[in-house]
């Protein structure tokens, strides 16, 4: 019964193609390009002749369903998988898979989405392998590897109709802690063949160092050729210091003890001698001078001026400030003798007590001292650590403060009374300025109440400080008993009358310039 219906659906499809032809002809032929392969389903059936394509292919709307099938290489990523190594080391791996469908039909048929299915069965394929090599194995073997998993992976989708091209192993990446491991253990692996290369260098050297030697004794005179040429090669450079080996079996003995016993001192150097822990009278040097070796001990004091930076201290002012000041001093050692004899290691010891001397000059000043006075500390200090190591025979020269370091809220608090103090002594300049302008305006206006003509004058003066440029509008002040004058009694009457009602106006807020208009008409 099945087939009957089938037949005579197919029957209703031709006779409605041939009705509706040619509007039918285009939802009945498609094209396959070289590269793809169509599938087709009549009725849920597979058409018997297969795959179609290349080329145009026939079919029937409705009762037609087609699959197309792409042949060419496709490019498929490996999801990124955690595996844990044979040795217990957990990396992270990601591939790529390059695979082709070979069979359309079985690659439609007998997988639902077989690039997918692939996908995750090559993730699977890459953790069970990669569990059974050690991390070693998968750092260094990828291409064996990813050989194997293209043998496995062909052979699981050949049924599918899916041919494996190639597989890669991008990326293995290692925990942090493991780098470092690896990092450390390369590291000391190279090491380790550095220093053994070092030492088979070293024996290799010392055989035919040897053999050189035996050869050179042969011969007396071979030995200073040796040196004649060692000497030849170092004094290329003319500013080079040459240091002539001389045979010791050349010298006399008495000359080799008189090396020892004489020493030199530099100009600016005294030499301080004890034989058997006692002191020699005075001190030796400049030049030559004689000791007698095993029983004489003998110091090098020098007499130029030391300098050393007194670390900065943290110092409490008389005023309760918090202070870091630091400060330089110079000094010299006026008698090596006290030197070397009244105090152990001089230059450390003045460095400490120039540092306790700051914190205790500092101490009684307070911040505004501190401040303004540093030549006066400074100078404090320098007589205060003079008398100290007088001595010790070391004389101090100079004592100088390099910085004053205040604290930040202090800073703010200064900077504050700062500019209170600037803005009040700015307010009382500007009134001694306002009374010394207010005086003088009085005794001008004295000197011109004597004459009225003065202040029309000084109007005369103003107009013509103000007209030099021509586009000013300039308000003339006429005074009013220059024109009443001119005018009779009538028009005195109503100048002053618009006046009085000009004031009136004003005072009632109605605007000037109407009142202006009105009389001028």
């Amino acid at each position: 019964m099945a087939n009957v219906v089938e037949h005579i659906t197919i029957f209703l499809s031709y006779v409605l193609f041939i009705v509706t032809f040619p509007l039918s002809l285009p939802f009945c032929l498609k094209v396959v390009p070289e590269y793809q392969r169509a599938i087709v389903f009549r009725m849920g059936r597979l058409r018997s002749n297969g795959p179609l394509g290349p080329g145009l292919i026939y079919i029937l709307p409705n009762i037609d369903s087609v699959v197309i099938m792409d042949l060419r290489i496709i490019t498929s990523e490996v999801v990124p998988q955690e595996v844990l190594s044979k040795d217990s080391v957990t990396v992270t791996v990601d591939a790529v898979i390059l695979l082709k469908v070979i069979d359309p039909l079985n690659a439609v048929i007998k997988v639902h989405n077989f690039s997918y299915s692939t996908g995750l069965l090559a993730a699977t394929f890459l953790r069970n392998i990669l569990g059974t090599r050690n991390l070693h194995d998968i750092l260094s073997d990828r291409q064996e590897i990813s050989r194997t998993i293209l043998n496995i992976l062909d052979e699981a989708t050949d049924p599918w109709g899916v041919k494996i091209e190639r597989v890669e192993i991008k990326e293995v990446r290692l925990p942090y802690q493991m780098q470092r491991a690896m990092a450390a253990e390369a590291a000391a692996s190279r090491e380790a063949r550095a220093k053994v290369i070092t030492a088979q260098g070293e024996l290799k050297a010392s055989r035919a160092l040897k053999e050189a030697s035996d050869v050179i004794t042969q011969s007396s005179t071979a030995l200073q050729l040796r040196y004649l040429q060692t000497l030849n090669a170092i004094s290329t450079e003319k500013e080079s210091t040459i240091v002539f080996p001389l045979p010791i079996d050349i010298i006399p003995p008495e000359m080799v003890l008189l090396w020892f016993c004489f020493k030199s001192a530099n100009e600016y150097q005294r030499v301080i001698i004890f034989r058997l822990g006692r002191m020699r009278d005075g001190t030796r040097g400049p030049g030559l001078f004689f000791v007698l070796p095993i029983i004489d001990l003998y110091y090098y004091v020098d007499l130029r001026v030391v300098t050393f930076d007194i670390p900065p201290q943290e110092i409490l002012t008389e005023d309760s400030v918090t202070v870091v000041v630091d400060a330089v001093v110079y000094y010299r050692v006026s008698d090596p003798i006290s030197a070397i004899v009244n105090i152990f290691n001089y230059g450390e010891c003045t460095r400490l007590l120039g540092a306790t001397t700051l914190r205790n000059v500092l101490g009684t000043k307070n911040l505004a001292e501190v401040l303004a006075d540093r030549e006066t500390i400074s100078h404090a200090m320098q007589v205060t650590l003079d008398e100290a190591t007088d001595p010790w025979g070391v004389q101090v020269d100079r004592v100088e403060i390099k910085d004053v370091s205040l604290p930040v809220s202090m800073q703010r608090a200064m900077a504050a009374e700062g500019e209170a103090t600037r803005e009040a002594n700015a307010q009382v300049i500007a009134a001694e300025g306002e009374l010394k302008a207010s005086q003088a305006l009085k005794e001008a206006s004295d000197v011109m109440s004597g004459n009225p003509a003065a202040l029309q004058l000084r109007y005369l003066q103003t107009l013509n400080t103000i007209s030099v440029d021509r586009n000013r509008t300039i308000v003339f002040p006429l005074p009013l008993n220059l024109i009443r004058s001119f005018t009779s009694d009538s028009q005195k009457t109503m100048i002053y009358k618009t006046t009085t009602k000009k004031q009136e106006n004003v005072a009632e807020g109605v605007p000037e310039a109407k009142h202006v208009c009105a009389l001028m008409k």
